[in-house]
């Protein structure tokens, strides 16, 4: 694409007083970008702060998160524990449970909708072999967990109010779920508040040094900025392509409203890749990337077969909202912070765990810059 000399698109006082000459820009404003931009107005009081955000709601794949306050399930946490060894998996979980309590701490329940409902693994007929591993495994993490939590965080419950077709339920009392869209008003009427700049509707395409700053390139026009954070998750590996990080294609069924509806909390399946929780008199399902595509009829079909099939009253219920969003994902589920080069940083690869880890990892990476 041409480079252009001046954003000729925009008005005299929209490149002058919005994108020229900012001290740190912030790409992707979801829950990561504003924690990392408040950090960083804690740490620079008065440093010009832009967020710049391609979709037209500010919350790109936060405002699409389905709401679950975890750690990880028993079955989940098994995987890592095969693939990343105890003491990561153990430094997981301590630093999601550490953005639980965070996240408790700095907003009432009120403000973001938060219920302490306690969480649920479901286990069937179809996932047997995984059931005898997990239930295997109980003892092991419930004794490496027991110092992050002061007690054992999962116990094996035959109590299944609402559920139907499960031969096994692990209860895990410390998880809970909350409001998504009220959890992101809090934090971006924060950033608000704080006078940091936050603009809608641009794809940065692409980033190159300029000087001694960054030149941020958008479909209208240029950015510059001394200092940048990448903090668009999914999509990173657009502007970094070394970056181990890619879009998954979430799928997100929410039913109608259901008159009677006994299942309350939420609930964990298959190592977390099929997760449920209960919106007021409404179902949410989603997830099943272990089945295929998300973005496929054959996993649509599939998350509401599941939904009818193990939640009791449900087998009538329409499907009102049907969405996509996109985890970051990659060969480790480890969250990436880190600096690329000097004055452009990285805070991506939330695994799924946006809501428990996106505060903690936004202060990380919002503490980079050194202006």
């Amino acid at each position: 694409m041409p480079r252009l000399g001046k954003n000729t698109l925009l008005s005299f006082w929209e490149h002058k007083n919005w994108c020229q000459g900012r001290d740190i820009i912030v790409v992707g404003a979801g829950f990561v970008g504003l924690s990392a931009a408040l950090e960083s107005r804690r740490c620079f009081p008065d440093a010009s702060i832009t967020i710049v955000e391609l979709s037209p709601f500010s919350g790109g794949g936060s405002t699409k998160n389905a709401g679950f306050v975890c750690f990880g399930s028993p079955s989940e946490l098994l995987d890592d524990w095969n693939t990343l060894g105890p003491e990561k998996t153990i430094e997981l979980v301590a630093s999601r449970y550490n953005g639980i309590k965070n996240l408790r701490s700095n907003f009432s329940e009120e403000e973001i909708g938060y219920e302490p409902t306690g969480a649920i693994e479901l286990f069937t007929d179809e996932v047997c072999e995984l059931k005898e591993k997990t239930i295997e495994f109980l003892p092991t993490i419930n004794g490496a967990l027991e110092e992050v939590f002061g007690s054992k965080p999962f116990e094996v419950k035959s109590y299944k109010n609402g559920v139907l077709g499960a031969n096994d339920v692990i209860s895990s009392p410390m998880e809970g779920i909350l409001d998504t869209s009220k959890l992101y008003r809090a934090t971006l009427s924060k950033a608000l508040y704080e006078g940091i700049d936050i603009i809608n509707g641009c794809k940065i395409q692409n980033i190159e040094r300029d000087g001694e700053g960054f030149r941020l390139d958008f479909d209208f026009g240029f950015f510059e900025a001394k200092e940048v954070m990448i903090a668009a998750n999914a999509f990173a590996k657009d502007l970094i392509p070394n970056l181990d990080v890619q879009p998954s294609v979430n799928r997100v069924l929410v039913t109608e409203e259901i008159p009677g509806l006994k299942f309350n909390g939420s609930c964990h399946y298959d190592r977390g890749y099929v997760y449920l929780r209960r919106i007021g008199n409404r179902m949410l399902i989603g997830g099943g990337r272990q089945w295929g595509d998300g973005d496929s009829k054959e996993v649509e079909n599939k998350l509401k077969s599941f939904l009818y099939k193990h939640i009791e009253g449900t087998s009538d219920a329409q499907v009102e909202y049907n969405w996509i969003g996109h985890l970051g994902v990659g060969a480790s589920r480890d969250p990436i912070v880190k600096t690329i080069e000097p004055g452009l940083h990285v805070g991506v690869r939330m695994g799924g765990m946006g809501v428990a880890i996106g505060g903690i990892i936004g202060r990380e990476l919002g503490g980079l810059p050194q202006l």
